[in-house]
């Protein structure tokens, strides 16, 4: 087979998070990342299956400019084809920073967001996007100090407000008891939010286009209840 790193087909598939970790449990999905042609990246996802397709080219910048998404794949990941042995050169070229400050206030601004407009959104992704702001800001905090960690314990352990909302993190329905422990988390990990408490949805999706905030608009576009509401929002 004559391949060439993404530029004329899928060259590897890699499978991360907790099948290669092997403390996978009921809902959890399986991770892949195929290397692509060159292209935007892209996700997909089918099911249990979430299919990530990233070209060479962006991997590389990333490992280079230690990407958290690609400090997750050279830490824990597991060829599945891997012909060229593109995992192994990933790994030789990823260099952490010393600073994740950016990140952590992204996440952050989304969750003050979810705090103050988690009431707009369809409850199911408000829980996916508490989970992700707690893991963002948990392993970018752990990997400023060398030691960034992917696994739901080694958070938890991290981080004991952490736990609750990640113990939970499968669940579609968000109740009074989740959304407490997330606004404590952000008290004390994330400080103070960017915006007045009586901002609006607008006010935060003018702060996500100003600060370059991909899943914070995101989260607007796609989280945004139909016109009937959703009255599972709690339990």
């Amino acid at each position: 087979m004559n391949l060439n790193k993404g530029d004329g087909g899928v060259s590897a598939i890699l499978l991360f998070g907790s099948l290669a970790r092997d403390d996978h449990g009921l809902g959890s999905d399986t991770d892949l990342l195929l290397v692509s042609p060159p292209g935007t990246p892209q996700h997909k996802s089918i099911g249990h299956l979430s299919m990530f397709f990233y070209p060479w080219d962006k991997l590389t910048a990333d490992a280079r400019d230690g990407d958290l998404f690609v400090c997750h794949i050279v830490r824990e990941a597991k060829p599945v084809f891997d012909p060229l042995d593109q995992l192994d050169e990933l790994r030789s070229k990823f260099r952490l920073r010393k600073s994740y400050a950016h990140e952590i206030a992204q996440a952050c601004d989304l969750g003050w967001f979810l705090d103050s407009h988690g009431g707009a959104l369809n409850a199911p992704m408000v829980v996916r996007r508490m989970v992700w702001c707690v893991r963002t800001i948990t392993i970018a905090q752990l990997a400023e100090h060398g030691r960034p960690a992917f696994a739901p314990t080694e958070l938890a352990a991290a981080s004991p407000l952490a736990a609750g909302i990640l113990v939970n993190r499968h669940q579609r329905r968000l109740d009074v008891a989740m959304r407490q422990q997330f606004r404590q988390y952000l008290m004390q990990r994330g400080g103070s939010p960017a915006l007045p408490h009586e901002a609006t949805l607008e006010d935060y999706r003018a702060l996500f286009v100003r600060t370059g905030n991909k899943v914070g608009l995101q989260t607007i576009e796609r989280g945004i209840k139909p016109p009937e509401g959703d009255n599972d929002f709690y339990q």
